[in-house]
C-alpha cells in the first residue's frame, strides 16, 4: 500500500481535527469531502496526473486544502505566497506553464492570470457568530467559496515514489525562477524522519505558523499533520504587535508541539511577558527551523520555557530538516546544527590544509533537481550524486557539524532565504539605476538584513525614491533595509563588482543610521527623525499624525525597526503592550515619553 494510499485511508477514517485557525476548524473528513469536489474539478478541467496547479490564496485553509487534494490526485501543486508581486506571478506563470491556478478572488482579474487556460478563484466566507444560527460546516464554506464544478470522485493515489510531488520556488530573479522539485520519495522519507525525531504522532497538536510557500511550513504543517495524523494549528501569522495573543494559542488550542525560526524564538525572549505559555499538561517541545540558532539563545529558551529545544538544519532541497541538534538520542549536541539522521554528509575541502569545506548531503530526503534547469542542476550535484549544499562548514570531533559560513550569496533573514540577484534585478529595472550590488548585513534579531549599494544615473535618484520603487517590485521582506546610491560601484578587471569594496560602502553608511539622542531637541522631533529614518521619507512629510496608513514604508517588518531604533535611540525598553499600540506617531512619542519617566523613576 503506498503512502498516499495510507494517508487517505486515515484521512477518511480518524475522527480528528486536520487544521485549526482563527478562521476555520477542518476536521479530516471535512478535508476528505473537500479533496473528492476538487477532484472533480480537475476532471472538469481535462487536466492530466503531472500537470501543475499553481496556488496563490490569502486564505490558508483554502490553499492548504488545494495543496492536498492535488498531491493526492498526482497533480503537481505549487505553493506561492498571496503576497508575490505581479511581475514575478507573471515569471513564475510562463516559466511554470501550469495547467490550472486556484487564485484569490481579489487578484482573479490581475494580467498575469491570464496565462493559465483553467482559473479558479476563492472567495473567503465570513462565519457566522450568532449562536441562533448553525454554523456551516468547514467544507461547505470552502465549498462555497471555490465554487469547483465537475462530479466528485475519489482522488488517484498515485504509487509510484519517483513522481514529483510538489515544487517549491525559491528566491530568484523574476528572468531566472528557481523551482524546487520534490519527489514524493524525497517527501515521505523526510516526514517520516522529523515525526519520530519530535515524536509527533496522532494525539500531536503542533503550532506552526510560517509561511506555507517555504519548505519548513509546508513540510512541518499540513504535510506533518497528514504523514503523523497529527492537528495543524495555525495563529494567524506572527506580529510582535500581537505576540501575547499569538502565545496564548498555545494554551488555549492544547498545542503539543511548537516550531518557529531563530528570529522569531529571539523575538519571544525579548518582548514576551511571561514564562508559562508552554506549561500546559500535554506540551512536549519547542523547536527552531530554517537557520542557526545563537547558543545563548537556546540556553536561554530552555532555561525560561523549561523545554528542550530541537534545533534543524536545512534547505528546500532536502524537503524541509537534514541535521538535528537537541534531546533525541540521534541529534548532536548543542552549539551546532547538529548530525545527519537518515542521510549522510561529507565536508569537501575547498582548500589544501583547511579543516572547514562545503557540507555536502545525500540520502532519500534529497531533491530530484531544478525545474527545466538541467544546468543548474548538474552544477548542484557532485559527479558522485551528492547535493553541494554551498555552506562552508566544519566537523568537531564530537560528529556534530558547524555552519561557519556561505560559499553562496544566499541571505536569510528571518528564515528567508533571499538572493541578492532578485533584489538587484527589481532595482536595477528603475530608469535612474545602472547597477545594483546587494550583500546581507548582520543583524541582530534577524540575523541578516539585506543592503543594497545602487550606482544611479542621475544624483536626484536617493534612497526615499528607491526605496518606494523596491515596495512595489519585490516582497516586503526582501526591500533592502538600506538603499546606498553611489556614482560607481567599484569593480574588478571582469567587470563585476568588488565584493569588498562594497562591504566597505555599505559599513561606513551604517555606521549610526539612527541620530543619537540630543537633549536639546525635543522627544517630538527625534521621534519623527527616527521614523523618516527607519521609513526612508522625507522629513517634511511626517507629522504627529502620520500612521501606517500615511506612510508607504510603514509595514509590520518595519513597525519592528521603529521600535528598536527608538530603544537604541534613547536608551529606553519600551514595554510590548506600549509598542503594539504604536500605529500612530504620536503614540510613538507619548510610548517614548513613559519609557523615559520609567527609566528616570527607577
Amino acid at each position: 500500500m503506498s503512502s498516499l494510499t495510507k494517508w487517505w485511508i486515515n484521512l477518511c477514517k480518524i475522527e480528528s481535527e486536520f487544521l485549526i485557525t482563527g478562521d476555520i476548524d477542518l476536521p479530516r473528513r471535512d478535508l476528505a469531502a473537500v479533496v473528492r469536489h476538487f477532484c472533480g474539478a480537475f476532471d472538469a478541467g481535462d487536466l492530466l496526473a503531472g500537470d501543475r496547479v499553481a496556488i496563490v490564496l490569502d486564505d490558508e485553509a483554502a490553499a492548504i486544502a488545494t495543496f492536498v487534494a492535488a498531491l493526492f490526485d498526482g497533480l503537481v501543486p505549487v505553493m506561492l505566497t498571496h503576497d508575490t508581486p505581479p511581475e514575478r506571478l507573471a515569471s513564475i506563470m510562463r516559466f511554470l506553464a501550469p495547467a490550472a491556478l486556484v487564485v484569490s478572488h481579489a487578484r482573479k482579474d490581475e494580467p498575469w492570470t491570464s496565462l493559465v487556460q483553467l482559473n479558479l478563484s476563492y472567495a473567503r466566507t465570513p462565519a457566522r457568530r450568532s449562536w441562533l444560527t448553525r454554523q456551516p460546516r468547514a467544507s461547505d464554506r470552502l465549498l462555497q467559496g471555490l465554487s469547483l464544478k465537475g462530479m466528485p470522485r475519489e482522488p488517484r493515489l498515485p504509487s509510484d515514489p519517483e513522481g514529483l510531488a510538489y515544487i517549491l520556488f525559491t528566491s530568484g530573479t523574476t528572468s531566472s525562477p528557481s523551482g524546487v522539485m520534490i519527489r514524493r520519495r524525497n517527501l515521505f522519507a523526510n516526514l517520516a524522519t522529523i515525526a519520530r525525531v519530535l515524536t509527533v504522532s496522532e494525539s500531536s497538536r503542533v503550532l506552526n505558523d510560517m509561511v506555507l510557500a517555504h519548505g519548513d511550513g509546508l513540510v512541518q504543517g499540513p504535510m506533518l499533520a497528514l504523514a503523523a495524523n497529527s492537528t495543524l494549528i495555525r495563529a494567524g501569522g506572527f506580529a510582535v504587535d500581537r505576540l501575547e495573543q499569538w502565545l496564548e494559542t498555545v494554551r488555549r488550542e492544547g498545542a503539543t508541539h511548537f516550531i518557529t525560526v531563530p528570529t522569531v524564538w529571539a523575538l519571544i525572549d525579548r518582548y514576551a511577558q511571561f514564562d508559562d505559555y508552554f506549561a500546559t499538561p500535554d506540551f512536549q517541545a519547542v523547536s527552531s527551523v530554517a537557520a542557526f540558532l545563537p547558543s545563548k539563545l537556546w540556553q536561554r529558551i530552555e532555561e525560561r520555557f523549561g523545554h528542550p529545544l530541537t534545533n534543524q538544519y536545512g534547505l528546500t532541497e532536502t524537503v524541509a530538516s537534514a541535521l538535528y541538534a537537541g534531546p533525541h538520542e540521534e541529534a548532536g549536541g548543542k552549539n551546532s546544527v547538529g548530525r545527519p539522521i537518515d542521510c549522510e554528509i561529507r565536508i569537501a575541502p575547498i582548500g589544501q590544509g583547511q579543516d572547514d569545506g562545503e557540507l555536502q548531503i545525500r540520502g532519500e530526503n534529497i531533491f530530484a533537481g531544478y525545474w527545466r534547469d538541467e544546468e543548474r542542476t548538474g552544477s548542484t550535484f557532485t559527479k558522485d550524486g551528492w547535493f553541494k549544499t554551498g555552506d562552508l562548514a566544519r566537523l568537531d570531533q564530537d560528529g556534530n557539524i558547524h555552519i561557519i559560513g556561505r560559499i553562496k550569496t544566499i541571505i536569510k533573514s528571518g528564515g528567508l532565504l533571499i538572493r541578492p540577484e532578485e533584489v538587484d534585478e527589481g532595482l536595477s529595472s528603475h530608469p535612474g539605476v545602472l547597477a545594483s550590488s546587494t550583500l546581507g548585513v548582520p543583524d541582530e534579531v534577524f540575523g541578516e538584513v539585506p543592503v543594497s549599494v545602487v550606482e544611479v544615473s542621475n544624483p536626484c535618484v536617493d534612497e526615499l525614491a528607491l526605496a518606494k520603487y523596491a515596495r512595489l517590485t519585490l516582497e516586503p521582506l526582501k526591500v533592502p533595509k538600506r538603499i546606498i546610491p553611489v556614482d560607481n560601484i567599484p569593480r574588478g578587471s571582469a567587470g563585476k563588482p568588488l565584493i569588498q569594496a562594497v562591504k566597505e560602502i555599505i559599513s561606513s553608511h551604517l555606521v549610526s543610521p539612527i541620530p543619537d539622542a540630543d537633549s536639546e531637541k525635543s522627544i517630538e522631533l527625534a521621534v519623527l527623525e527616527t521614523a523618516a529614518v527607519v521609513f526612508r521619507c522625507d522629513l517634511a512629510s511626517l507629522t504627529t499624525r502620520s500612521t501606517p496608513a500615511t506612510v508607504a514604508g510603514w509595514d509590520s517588518f518595519q513597525q519592528l525597526a521603529f521600535q528598536l531604533a527608538l530603544e537604541r535611540r534613547f536608551s529606553i525598553r519600551l514595554p510590548i503592550a506600549r509598542a503594539a499600540s504604536m500605529r500612530s506617531l504620536t503614540a510613538a512619542v507619548e510610548a517614548v515619553q513613559a519609557a523615559i519617566q520609567q527609566a528616570a523613576s527607577v
